[in-house]
């Protein structure tokens, strides 16, 4: 095993943090995949409404959940 350090920072997803957004404004007190309180840094906006989750993650299932209903409802139904 090497003793070597490596720095690894991941890139930010399409969905990261978005300075705009206040939590002061946000609909949640509790995210709503775990029950945890919500955290400034996992803020999304969903129906004109600023939505909290308890991490990032939460917040890009969310986001992910989302687009597909999004695209599921753009599809033509036979």
């Amino acid at each position: 095993m090497s003793d070597k350090h490596h720095d690894y920072t991941p890139s930010m997803p399409e969905s990261a943090s978005r300075p705009d957004l206040d939590i002061a404004d946000c609909i949640n007190e509790t995210c709503p995949w775990s029950g945890k309180p919500v955290q400034a840094d996992s803020l999304t906006e969903y129906d004109g409404n600023v939505v909290g989750f308890c991490n990032p993650g939460c917040r890009d299932q969310f986001e992910t959940a989302i687009r597909h209903f999004e695209e599921a409802k753009d599809q033509p139904t036979e």
